[in-house]
């Protein structure tokens, strides 16, 4: 059995190690999909030709890359917590099938108790 994985944000949002249960799972993917929503509806706001819309690139340039990371990393946490391979997350960068993959991990129930990857993320004092 692993060791208990450490708590906080920078562990929930860039760490590989450890559990992910689907209730936070989801909070954290809706958490991302804000942050990107912002420099994107600068981008509509902005009007063609203008600074405001490069700006808006950047801003999403700068969001993506962290987001990405964190995406695939939580998602390696949740496929642990469901008791499926970590590699599976491959799938998130084939089009057709990312979403069905999303729905999956957001609706696969987690293994009972603690498994090779750390305790149960419904345990108390996780």
């Amino acid at each position: 059995m692993a060791r208990r994985p450490g708590r906080g944000m920078r562990w929930l949002l860039f760490s590989v190690s450890g559990r992910l249960s689907r209730k936070i799972y989801a909070w954290a993917m809706l958490f991302w999909m804000l942050v990107l929503a912002i420099p994107i509806s600068a981008a509509i706001r902005a009007t063609p030709d203008s600074t405001a819309i490069t700006m808006a690139g950047l801003g999403f340039m700068a969001a993506f890359l962290p987001a990405a990371w964190s995406i695939a990393v939580m998602s390696i946490k949740r496929l642990h917590d469901a008791g499926l391979p970590g590699i599976l997350v491959g799938v998130l960068v084939i089009p057709a099938a990312s979403t069905f993959m999303l729905l999956i991990m957001m609706i696969w129930p987690s293994v009972k108790g603690p498994n090779r990857h750390g305790p149960a993320p419904d345990q108390p004092g996780y």
